[in-house]
């Protein structure tokens, strides 16, 4: 079974779309492989786009989520950790009948306590540090109530769509 057999890809673009809209956050869902199949439209920085567009620098999200992924797969439950550059993400997993179908959640922002690697950005974006410096103050931070907040809104968004499917 696969999330496009509960779901369409324009309506996981949905949830992805919300968990934006609510939380400032990229929103995703992927697959179990970790292929994206739904993501925000908007960014939640300027570096994030850059990061994924980037041939090398790709393989921070994919790494990160490849990471959290298997971690919420085996403990059945949110995993919440940081890519290379330093920025939060978190993934709830989606199980249909015991089955893992894949992960929703959200990421390119900091923890209150969060630091971005500014020295490892600007070697694979190809920037000045000095720039990445001036622009951090535009990274959302989430409060760890918050962050449990974005959580829970996504685990019972994915209880809701689970349970329409069932029906």
């Amino acid at each position: 079974m696969e999330l496009t057999d509960i779901l369409s890809k324009e309506e996981w673009k949905q949830l992805a779309e919300e968990i934006y809209e609510k939380f400032g956050i990229n929103g995703g869902v992927n697959d179990k492989q970790g292929l994206i199949v739904a993501f925000s439209s908007k960014w939640a920085n300027e570096f994030c786009p850059k990061i994924k567009g980037g041939e090398q620098s790709r393989t921070i999200c994919a790494t990160a989520h490849q990471y959290l992924l298997k971690e919420a797969q085996e403990k059945k439950e949110a995993a919440i950790g940081e890519c290379d550059v330093g920025f939060t993400k978190f993934v709830v997993p989606i199980f249909y009948k015991g089955e893992f179908l894949g992960t929703a959640g959200g990421c390119g922002f900091l923890e209150e306590d969060g630091e971005v690697d500014t020295f490892y950005m600007a070697k694979v974006l190809n920037l000045n540090e000095k720039e990445i410096e001036g622009k951090l103050t535009q990274i959302k931070k989430l409060s760890p109530s918050e962050l449990k907040e974005a959580i829970e809104y996504v685990k019972k968004r994915i209880e809701q769509i689970l349970q329409a499917y069932k029906s």
